[in-house]
């Protein structure tokens, strides 16, 4: 059996041979001396203990085994040659997975906008989504679940690089028959002894704790009721009189009937979101979205080039935030 860490170009130059039928032709197409050539390919002929072609002053011609190797290694070499192309896009970021968690819509917004152009310009990377709360989405950050997770907050995990993406305003969700529904902003003061409707799982639990912290006083606490379903029977429910919920300017891209959205509290009242992932991880897709992340922020989404590093500044991509997480 041959060494199997025969060097491939020796193949190549034996194939090339064939094809021209002369070692000087071979020579001439490859801009490389005739004996350079000719060593190479006897090289080949001794790893593999049988000769390929038969020399004479009128030519070179294959012999009958190097007519049957040739033809089999031509398409071997063939597959080797776009498996190996297809590694050097794996390295860059063009082919692969990106595990993805969300404990927020992307529905519209920077999320929205930042997918979008990732799938536009990495159409052969396959992206899974997870939507938790941030707790479980966190955790499958640092066990290495996840590539990545878009968090509110600017959280701290240990291990891991945080980048503050953008800042989103919060709205109420009432139902259009409320009294509140026509008003231009709604103090939290006036929805004090309403119920509220958080759903059991993504956000829910971060939006319970925001309720919380607003809606608390000596002696009270508001009435929230966890809901099992989806956002979009959250704000059904909202329609049909079951209470209010909140939720973020980017997330309302459509109208749902029965349902009004009004700004609370004052011009202050925004979610920061975050993107987070573990230091120790080179996924190449990994680093392209984050890429994609500094161009969209920096507003020059139009001069990134999928094929290029987007040049980014070390501490404008890696500094962990000190906000807290709301």
């Amino acid at each position: 059996m041959p060494d199997l860490a025969l060097d491939l170009r020796h193949l190549q130059y034996a194939i090339l041979v064939a094809e021209h039928g002369s070692f000087r032709r071979a020579a001439d197409a490859l801009n490389l001396s005739q004996s350079t050539v000719s060593r190479r390919v006897q090289l080949l002929e001794a790893r593999l203990g049988v000769p390929l072609f038969e020399r004479s002053r009128s030519g070179t011609r294959l012999t009958y085994a190097g007519e049957r190797f040739l033809q089999d290694a031509k398409v071997g070499a063939g597959h080797l040659h776009q498996a190996i192309s297809d590694l050097a896009l794996v390295q860059r970021g063009h082919f692969g997975e990106l595990r993805l968690g969300l404990t927020i819509s992307f529905a519209g917004g920077f999320l929205s906008d930042l997918l979008g152009a990732y799938r536009a310009r990495f159409p052969s990377v396959e992206v899974k989504l997870e939507e938790a709360a941030s707790q479980s989405i966190a955790a499958g950050v640092l066990a290495g679940r996840l590539d990545a997770a878009f968090i509110s907050g600017v959280p701290q995990l240990p291990g891991c690089r945080t980048r503050l993406l953008w800042h989103d305003d919060i709205v109420i969700a009432l139902p259009s028959k409320h009294a509140l529904a026509t008003a231009g902003a709604v103090k939290w003061e006036d929805v004090r002894e309403e119920t509220f409707l958080v759903g059991a799982d993504g956000p829910g639990p971060e939006i319970e704790d925001y309720l919380v912290r607003h809606l608390s006083a000596m002696g009270f606490r508001p009435k929230i009721l966890l809901q099992k379903v989806g956002r979009e029977n959250l704000l059904n429910m909202v329609s049909k009189g079951f209470g209010l919920t909140l939720t973020t300017r980017s997330a309302v891209t459509t109208t749902y009937q029965g349902v009004v959205f009004v700004p609370v509290g004052d011009a202050s009242e925004q979610i920061s979101s975050s993107v987070v992932w573990a230091e120790g991880n080179h996924n190449p897709a990994l680093k392209k979205l984050l890429e994609l992340c500094a161009a969209l922020q920096a507003g020059r989404l139009d001069r990134f080039d999928p094929a290029k590093q987007f040049l980014i500044d070390s501490e404008e991509l890696g500094g962990n935030g000190s906000c807290p997480s709301g």
